[in-house]
């Protein structure tokens, strides 16, 4: 039985193609085609490399059995899955050349979309038909948001035994409470206290490891003790970081002297961009919308890199490619560095350094990681832990949707909402909620974004 891990490992790294100059062109043709046609989100991609790369009939990459390992263990990580499954397959293909031609290729039409898209927003966002448009995209970014939710709370909540079974539409639900309350915690806890999420879906993790485990954690008590001692002293020293720093000064050098080195290091806007997207990358468990937690907290509230309408745009934006909703983030990087340089060459280098450090993990987790993830895969208190996190990240993307709702609702001088005296302009309330309703019933998103900014439009120029 103690060998099983080691065996798990070793056949993962099995996996592993071989690179040649035929073989790189043919992953950077595939993945070249499938980032211009693969309009429709992760399960598009995922239908496409199946149906062409796998099995029979196709080019035989790989067989069925290691490209469902592989959509399992991209499932598993942090980023994108679809996208990292494409790096997997490259990988399989050509080894780390392959994954990184696979990656590169098939980004690479969704980052030039996002530029071209970005470049009409910011320089010519201020004319009255761009502004007509974003009036009724913006809710429609929101509805798109809540209906992913939807989604992913169904998926997320149903992990566990079963206390409440119940249909809901055309959808079904099965619901164990204990992650209920754990999505609920951690909505009220990002709409409150908006916390750092990294912590937060720590938190969810050990508290499910708790509510599912407690032989485990009784049988392993003395470990268990000194973790937990641990955790405390670290979120500790978190908490009263800035008193920390207050009291120590300069009065210690070594520390003050790596304290000035890291304040430097982060006071470059080109260096704190590069890691922040980094850090993100790392971290969105569940998918590319788990950046919106990150993004709301610090880009919008902390850094002031975007306002939150001009992050929800960018969504939408990020909505209109065929690729991952996480090329978002080089919106935000050419965003930044337009406001630096006033420069369109700099905003595009901008651009390009988010999205790399965004996706980099990607390919470390598929090219470095990937044998010792399916080592630990099956492993229950690993599990455990993920059916807490993800439930938690789905709270947690509500918790932030509600605070930038508040902007892609206000009423907008000139249309409808100013009729009456009220909070919220009810056109964009109703744009949201039609959103809502048909996402989760299939539509596609970039159909909605659309069709909402064309509607909105109209009402904007004609109510």
């Amino acid at each position: 039985m103690s060998d099983a891990p080691t065996q798990d490992a070793e056949t993962a790294r099995g996996y592993q193609g071989t690179a040649s100059p035929s073989k790189l062109l043919e992953v950077a043709r595939f993945f070249l085609k499938l980032g211009v046609v693969g309009f429709g989100g992760p399960l598009v991609h995922i239908a496409m490399m199946e149906d062409e790369l796998v099995g029979e009939n196709s080019k035989e990459w790989s067989d069925e059995g290691t490209f469902m390992e592989g959509l399992a263990i991209c499932n598993m990580l942090p980023g994108p899955a679809s996208t990292q499954l494409g790096i997997f397959m490259g990988w399989v293909r050509a080894g780390n050349p392959g994954a990184i031609v696979a990656g590169a290729t098939f980004m690479a039409p969704t980052f030039l979309i996002v530029l071209a898209l970005s470049y009409i927003y910011f320089a010519y966002g201020q004319l009255p038909s761009v502004e007509a448009f974003f009036y009724g995209v913006n809710p429609v970014v929101i509805g798109l948001i809540a209906g992913a939710a939807y989604s992913m709370a169904r998926s997320s909540l149903k992990e566990g035994r079963t206390d409440l079974e119940f249909t809901l539409g055309d959808h079904d639900w099965v619901i164990d409470v204990r992650l209920l309350a754990l999505l609920v915690g951690a909505f009220v806890a990002t709409v409150l206290l908006n916390p750092n999420p990294v912590i937060e879906f720590a938190i969810a993790g050990l508290v499910a490891i708790v509510l599912f485990r407690p032989d485990w954690l009784r049988a392993n008590r003395g470990r268990v003790s000194i973790a937990a001692a641990g955790s405390v002293i670290l979120a500790s020293l978190y908490a009263f970081r800035d008193r920390i720093r207050a009291a120590v000064g300069d009065s210690v050098t070594l520390p003050g002297a790596v304290g000035g080195l890291v304040a430097a290091l982060w006071g470059n806007v080109w260096v704190k961009l590069f890691l922040f997207m980094l850090y993100t990358g790392s971290f969105i468990f569940g998918g590319g919308l788990v950046l919106i937690p990150f993004i709301e907290k610090y880009v919008v509230s902390e850094f002031g890199w975007l306002t939150a309408t001009q992050f929800v745009d960018g969504i939408a934006i990020g909505q209109l490619t065929p690729g991952p909703v996480v090329m978002t983030t080089a919106f935000v990087g050419y965003k930044l560095m337009l406001d630096v340089y006033g420069s369109l060459g700099w905003a595009v280098v901008g651009a390009f350094v988010a999205m790399v450090g965004a996706f980099a993990p990607s390919f470390l987790f598929i090219t470095l990681a990937f044998p010792y993830v399916a080592r630990v895969r099956d492993n229950d208190i690993v599990r455990v832990a993920l059916f807490g996190i993800n439930a938690a990240v789905v709270g947690a993307i509500v918790g932030a949707t509600v605070t930038l709702a508040f902007d892609a609702f206000a009423v907008v001088t000139g249309t409808p909402g100013m009729v009456v005296d009220v909070p919220f302009d009810p056109v964009r309330v109703g744009l949201a909620t039609v959103t809502f309703g048909l996402f989760t019933r299939g539509t596609d998103a970039a159909y909605l974004i659309i069709g909402g900014g064309a509607l909105g439009a109209a009402v904007y120029f004609l109510v």
